[in-house]
């Protein structure tokens, strides 16, 4: 048994996170735990954004339920920022490093 072999079982049905050598080597498996924290991240955080539009929607017009949802969807956005600066910087770096046949 391959290790972390579960890990590329969980994440099957999103390609580009198991496209990184296996899992057989530091970096291959490195990537791939990138990889899978940056689909998670940003899975997260669209599911914040669509509860906060949720809480906007059904407010009601209450000031306090209007605050709340907008402070959920700027937070939500800089989640969506952050994956994809993670995703950006993990690219690059992987580019400087002249690494690639991983991702």
């Amino acid at each position: 048994m391959r290790p972390f072999e579960w890990l590329e079982s969980a994440v099957s049905s999103v390609p580009i996170a198991v496209e990184t050598n296996k899992g057989t080597n530091l970096t291959g498996l490195a990537v791939m735990f990138a990889n899978v924290a940056v689909i998670i991240g940003f899975g997260v955080s669209l599911i914040g954004l669509a509860y906060s539009f949720i809480i906007y929607i059904t407010s009601g017009g209450d000031p306090k339920s209007v605050q709340r949802a907008q402070r959920s969807a700027t937070w939500s956005i800089l989640g969506l920022l952050v994956s994809l600066a993670a995703w950006g910087i993990k690219t690059v770096l992987l580019n400087l490093l002249n690494v690639t046949d991983i991702y």
